[in-house]
């Protein structure tokens, strides 16, 4: 009996530091274990992912869902805590740097969702502490490791390793544009579209040289230009199969490539070209896996830790305040979404940055 008590001090302790919690349940939307209170805030972030994440969730459902997600909130900072853990100063700065980051561009649709800036931080602090519990326990070094294999078959399945350059060929003109230039602007014009050409042209012979298996790159752009490929500023990247940072369209040709091929992405006029070689993801001269190594990890145990947190939440008992809880709902779904960016109205950009040095 003891224990039981003494646990359910250190979860009211911890809903002090991490939960946004009313000590009294004043505008709390759900009381979980009888004295941790899960204000609007933090109840409001969670119905928020939970609506936007899936098509056609009902009101209940969205807040089932998102009652869950409380739940696991206070489990995950409770086991945190419970483990002796704490976030190093490096730690807060990082999630304080992201936390400003992110606020700046979706502060104001989150103001006005009901979700202030010291609610996100705390939200953003619990998401660290989740990684962090993942890793005690599925890392090289934790209690329950995963076979690395399985890592790096996740990783080789769902991302792509590209090296690439891109080039502005020449600028189009419509035929009015044309016609109202002066003969001697035509003979520039059409000058400057047959170099275009050629040079579009040459960087197809280099791909095709590539293809054939016998150059490697950097052998082929020296064969047919006389230069090495690095004098043009050549960049590597990760995409992935959902990765937003490029458009669907780039995701498919790149996933269809296979591994050391080359190959060309234009545009009906031809007057920019993005040159992309497929490179091998765990070639150690990249660092590919190593930066992605723990994501990988993380995503291939999900479904392990999620097993792990329902033995945590097994004793845990939430009663929920409905009318508060459908009044966060409503507020949600009145707010005009398209006016922000990061919502519904939030193009990407097309293909690749032009500067390679965008890339990351």
């Amino acid at each position: 009996m003891k224990k039981i008590i003494s646990v359910l001090v250190v979860i009211a302790l911890l809903c002090s530091l991490f939960c946004s919690c009313s000590v009294k349940g004043n505008g709390s939307v759900i009381t979980i274990n009888e004295n941790t209170h899960i204000d609007k805030g933090v109840f409001a972030y969670f119905l928020n992912e939970a609506l936007y994440s899936a098509d056609s969730m009902t009101e209940s459902a969205c807040i089932e869902a998102a009652t869950t997600d409380a739940i696991e909130y206070v489990a995950i900072n409770t086991q945190f805590r419970n483990l002796g853990r704490e976030l190093s100063a490096n730690d807060k700065a990082a999630v304080s740097r992201e936390t400003n980051a992110l606020w700046r561009m979706y502060g104001d649709y989150y103001t006005e969702i009901g979700v202030s800036k010291d609610t996100f931080f705390k939200i953003k602090q619990y998401e660290f502490c989740r990684k962090e519990l993942c890793l005690a326990l599925y890392d090289t070094d934790g209690t329950s490791p995963l076979n690395e294999e399985y890592i790096k078959q996740y990783f080789t399945a769902n991302y792509v390793g590209i090296k690439y350059f891109y080039e502005d060929l020449y600028k189009v003109l419509s035929p009015e544009q044309y016609a109202a230039l002066s003969p001697s602007d035509n003979a520039v014009y059409d000058a400057e579209k047959k170099a275009a050409a050629e040079r579009y042209n040459s960087n197809s012979e280099i791909a095709n040289y590539v293809n054939s298996g016998v150059y490697n790159m950097d052998e082929a752009f020296m064969a047919v230009t006389g230069q090495v490929s690095a004098d043009i500023s050549v960049s590597a990247a990760v995409v992935g199969r959902n990765d937003s940072s490029f458009s669907k369209e780039f995701i498919d040709v790149v996933f269809k490539q296979p591994t050391g091929s080359a190959f060309i992405i234009t545009n009906a006029d031809k007057s920019y070209m993005y040159f992309i070689e497929r490179v091998d993801l765990l070639d150690d001269k990249y660092g590919f896996y190593e930066e992605y190594r723990e994501s990988c990890l993380i995503a291939v145990s999900e479904s392990f830790f999620v097993n792990e947190i329902n033995k945590w939440t097994q004793t845990y008992h939430a009663v929920r305040h409905l009318n508060v809880a459908k009044q966060c709902y409503r507020k949600i779904r009145n707010v005009d979404r398209s006016k922000y960016a990061g919502t519904e109205n939030f193009v990407f950009p097309e293909f690749l940055p032009r500067n390679p040095e965008d890339i990351k």
